[in-house]
């Protein structure tokens, strides 16, 4: 009977939670995202060349899927990506990302046919069977039932019609029974008198012995169906005596397990018996020995890997997966294999003082020994003094494992990444890569050198050579996320050296929305922001800086540049409609003020604004314009829709936003309390606001200033003693 190692989402989750019952922060800090599971058609966050902060498996997949030639999914470009902030960097099993507007397209296009009858359901024909029995819902097939499926089921009605000495009334009869098995029919012992007659030997009978075995071994009765499978496995039916040593292993197997559960029901790896699990060892390759050939092979060869792990064998583990890694024949099948690689060995949960180390090399293993050794050079990991160390000597045994693979240039880049990330010798970096002329697009081992190369310029701060470089490569013919990702070097290099200008220039080579508009938000001056109000070649921009304009004139005070910018609008064509940048709505400027607290009126922003372009000072309209902020949910210029997964810009951003002004409506309310020209309804309206701002929490809700709980009491006391039985007097009850 057919059993695959497939990993279910409920065995991911017993093993995760098993592990995080003691596991140790370093197995912690070197783990990656595994909430997404390729197997869940999610995406891994990891740039398109060979980081240490991707996630492991991306490196590994990439660096994999290159060398046998299968085509990596990466995060699908928008059509437009000068009209879309949504593109981040990930990498997706399979071949394709799914496209949910291409697959409704190729839908109108090419209905779906008529449903056609499947090769299991010939067969159920062929049998006697209704193809309805072959139905089955409710039913969650765990653990040693995984292998009780339709693969498993058609394997056995194959069999049936292959042997030509079977009566069809037997065939039927034997083929109604394994269809109960496979719907978890409870009494299917009914079948047996039925199948009285059936000769000794015979291979009706063959059939019979194995289907009342196989039940006892999904039923757990494991040295009964051993037993039984022994007898079998000298049957004169070929297919009864392959299935039948099969499952021998796969008994050991499950006996290894049977008893390797701790206190909450989990598994637990230390009472694996290791008796079993060595003669479900000896097995496996008795199967394979037998039948090289067997139908069962590549599920052994599968198994045989949970053995190793059952065993706690990490280096056959290792070299077992490397071989597996090299062979597999998909890229479907790649990634789920790296899934299973890294949450079993490579990313593997350690319990808090164990003597047990993170995998890190064995021999014959340069793929899975370049993966981790990129992920000890992580920063944290480098910080970390309990997480392994790379050094000159361990890179230097590495290499002949890596020539002999004939993977030197996997080896090289691995040794110039540990000089950059761990040693911080740039210029030996520079001096071990030669700029490239061109670059192959296949080739993600020298596309990362030259990442690498033009990362070293710009630590060494030579920024106009780091410019070239990055410009050079735009104009080589990479593949588009390549070209995505070059764009944002190129743009975090501008901006390194304060020449953000030049991102925007008409022959500018960046086009990436997202970059120009966390740039626009952040590190664009108000010259800058004019200039593509007016002028930026997409409308999506246009309304981006106007927005970003509009709402700094606000905040630092400048209202008749308020007023003067306000007429760029003119040069938008057409209003952005969608969910997408309703960050950058302009339609909040067309504020009427009808949804201030009741008992206090505004006028609209335009002539709120343009009261307070002739008197900064007008109490009445700073409050107002607090009212605006407030009511419309505003505090500073939002970065959520540009900032994440564009690396060294997101910092340069948010160092921007961190050295602006923490000021925001608090500040025209402090205005107004300190000024005594104010009026008693303006001057109590703003203490009552400003005490506010810290309900309920007690935390500050309209900007960025830590105002101490005395300077808070003040206010309320003032409001309380100065303006008694005033209605924003009587509605402070508490501050905070």
């Amino acid at each position: 009977m057919q059993g695959k190692w497939i990993k279910t989402k409920k065995f991911f989750q017993s093993l995760t939670v098993v592990a995080i019952y003691g596991a140790s922060p370093l197995a912690m800090a070197s783990f990656d995202d595994m909430s997404c599971l390729w197997a869940n058609d999610c995406t891994l966050d990891g740039a398109p060349y060979l980081a240490p902060d991707n996630d492991t498996r991306a490196n590994l997949l990439m660096l994999l899927a290159e060398q046998r030639g299968f085509h990596t999914a990466l995060s699908a470009l928008p059509q437009e990506v000068n009209r879309s902030r949504e593109y981040t960097f990930g990498v997706f099993k399979g071949a394709l990302q799914p496209d949910s507007a291409v697959i409704e397209a190729n839908n109108r296009q090419n209905p779906p046919s008529a449903p056609t009858e499947s090769p299991l359901e010939a067969m159920a024909l062929k049998l006697g069977i209704a193809t309805s029995a072959l139905s089955v819902e409710g039913i969650d097939n765990e653990g040693r039932w995984i292998s009780n499926n339709k693969d498993s089921l058609s394997q056995f009605f194959s069999a049936l019609l292959a042997d030509q000495r079977l009566e069809k009334p037997d065939q039927n009869l034997l083929a109604l029974r394994r269809i109960a098995i496979y719907r978890g029919e409870q009494d299917t012992d009914r079948f047996l008198p039925l199948m009285q007659h059936f000769a000794a030997g015979s291979p009706a009978a063959a059939f019979r012995d194995y289907l009342s075995n196989a039940e006892l071994f999904y039923h757990g009765q494991f040295p009964a169906a051993e037993a039984g499978f022994l007898d079998l496995k000298e049957s004169d039916q070929q297919w009864v005596a392959e299935t039948a040593t099969y499952m021998l292993f796969r008994v050991a197997l499950n006996q290894a397990t049977e008893h390797a559960v701790d206190e909450y029901g989990m598994f637990d790896l230390k009472k694996v018996n290791k008796q079993a699990a060595e003669l479900a060892l000896q097995r496996a390759e008795s199967y394979v020995t037998t039948f090289p050939g067997g139908a069962y092979v590549d599920s052994v060869r599968g198994l045989h890997r949970r053995v190793y792990w059952y065993l706690a064998d990490w280096p056959r583990l290792a070299q077992l997966y490397e071989s597996q890694l090299m062979s597999a024949k998909n890229i479907d099948s790649l990634s789920a294999l790296i899934d299973e690689n890294d949450q079993i060995l490579l990313s593997r949960l350690i319990p808090y003082n164990s003597d047990e180390q993170p995998f890190t090399s064995v021999t014959d293993t340069p793929l899975q020994t370049f993966t981790q050794t990129m992920k000890w050079l992580r920063k944290y990991n480098l910080e970390n003094k309990d997480a392994p160390k790379v050094t000159a000597e361990i890179l230097q045994s590495y290499k002949p494992m890596f020539e002999k693979a004939n993977m030197l240039a996997v080896w090289q880049y691995m040794h110039n990444a540990w000089l950059f990330y761990q040693q911080g010798d740039y210029p030996a970096v520079l001096a071990a890569i030669k700029p490239a002329e061109q670059v192959t697009p296949n080739d993600i081992v020298a596309f990362s050198q030259q990442v690498m190369y033009g990362n070293a310029l710009s630590r060494l701060h030579k920024w106009p050579e780091a410019e070239a470089h990055w410009r050079h490569l735009l104009t080589l013919k990479l593949s588009p996320h390549q070209q995505q990702y070059l764009q944002l070097m190129l743009a975090t290099n501008l901006a390194q050296n304060n020449n953000v200008a030049a991102i925007f220039a008409p022959e500018s080579p960046i086009n990436n929305l997202r970059y120009r508009s966390l740039v626009l938000k952040t590190l664009a001056n108000k010259t800058l922001l004019q200039q593509q109000a007016a002028s930026a070649p997409t409308d999506e921009e246009k309304t981006i800086a106007l927005y970003t304009l509009l709402i700094r004139d606000l905040l630092v005070g400048d209202y008749q540049g308020y007023l003067d910018d306000k007429l760029l609008k003119k040069h938008i064509h057409a209003s952005l409609t969608s969910e997408a940048f309703a960050d950058v709505d302009l339609a909040m400027f067309d504020w009427n003020g009808s949804d201030t607290e009741q008992g206090y009126f505004c006028a609209p922003l335009a002539q709120t604004v343009a009261v307070l372009a002739k008197n900064k000072t007008d109490a009445h309209a700073l409050n107002c314009l607090g009212e605006f902020f407030r009511t419309t949910y505003l505090s500073q210029i939002s970065t959520e829709a540009e900032m994440g997964s564009n690396d060294e810009l997101d910092s340069l951003a948010q160092a921007a936003l961190d050295n602006g002004s923490k000021q925001g409506r608090l500040g025209y309310y402090q205005q107004v309390i300190a000024d005594p020209q104010a009026e008693p309804e303006d001057k109590t309206y703003a203490l009552y606001r400003a005490v506010m701002c810290f309900a309920p929490s007690g935390y500050n809700d309209c900007d960025e200033q830590g105002i101490p709980p005395e300077m808070r009491q003040r206010w309320f006391n003032q409001l309380k003693k100065n303006y008694k039985g005033n209605q924003w007097e009587q509605r402070l009850k508490y501050y905070w």
